[in-house]
């Protein structure tokens, strides 16, 4: 027995070599900001792929550029899948990234300007319909771009559970030491309803807005945090706006519908044909 010991302990060690070796790795690159925390989740999250449908296809003779915004304390690679089912069905995309907890929306609104003249700048050729699509923040990121000066004139704007009158969980969760070390005091509090960003924030100016809603399809919701029908993060009034032309309800979390089937049919079915699939 004394034997049987020690050669059990040897093999653990050997078979533990591996995932010590990659979670190092890990805090390595996170820790050296080579990679946001987030990056290996939102990869397994978006890994499979989307079907393509023909009659979702973009139109051909109107080349179409599909600028993407993913939300706070996520990475590009939590709007993968959707990324990859829109370069299948003919579109352009611009999928750039931004350090969501370290600077305000208006500096990520900046950095969304300056990565899209980039793209264009290199494209050349006649400027592209636009469309931006942002989950979450990355929709007030996009709104917040169309008030520069200068801004380019959207064609379509989708949104995918978007708090475009603010989060009322922020003002929940604002004072718990695990949102400020995760979260910071920058972007994240300007999500709170009672926050100036929120109140100032103009009027949307496109002819073709689109909201996806996600909802439990109750009156209470995911979160108890939350009044009322909410995707577990966003209440379900708050992420509806005034100027939206047509508005969609789905039955997912506020995570899963950045890469649900359902939510990435109606975003191809809004961008082909101006409004929501009919469920």
């Amino acid at each position: 027995m004394s034997e049987a010991k020690p050669k059990r302990s040897k093999v653990w060690r050997r078979r533990m070599r591996l995932p010590l070796a990659v979670l190092l790795c890990y805090l390595l690159l996170v820790v050296a900001g080579c990679m946001h925390p987030s990056v290996p989740f939102d990869i397994v999250i978006n890994w499979d792929d989307y079907a393509t449908d023909e009659a979702l296809m973009a139109v051909e003779e109107q080349p179409t550029l599909v600028v993407l915004q993913h939300g706070l304390w996520r990475s590009p690679y939590s709007l993968w899948r959707l990324e990859r089912a829109l370069r299948a069905h003919g579109y352009e995309v611009l999928n750039s990234g931004y350090s969501s907890t370290s600077a305000f929306i208006e500096d990520h609104a900046a950095t969304l300007e300056e990565n899209l003249e980039e793209y264009l700048a290199e494209r050349g050729g006649t400027p592209p319909r636009l469309c931006f699509l942002g989950h979450s923040m990355g929709g007030l990121v996009i709104r917040s771009y169309l008030a520069l000066e200068g801004a380019r004139e959207p064609d379509q704007c989708l949104f995918i559970a978007t708090p475009h009158q603010g989060a009322s969980l922020i003002e929940a969760r604002r004072d718990w030491f695990i949102f400020k070390l995760f979260m910071g005091n920058k972007a994240a509090l300007q999500l709170s309803p009672q926050s100036q960003f929120i109140r100032a924030l103009p009027a949307l100016d496109c002819a073709e807005v689109g909201v996806i809603v996600g909802s439990k399809g109750d009156a209470e919701g995911w979160n108890d945090d939350i009044p009322g029908d909410d995707d577990g993060t966003v209440a379900v009034v708050e992420a509806q706006l005034p100027a939206q032309s047509d508005v969609c309800f789905l039955r997912l979390g506020h995570t899963g519908i950045t890469y649900d089937s359902a939510a990435i049919d109606q975003a191809l079915y809004f961008l082909r044909h101006g409004e929501f699939r009919q469920r």
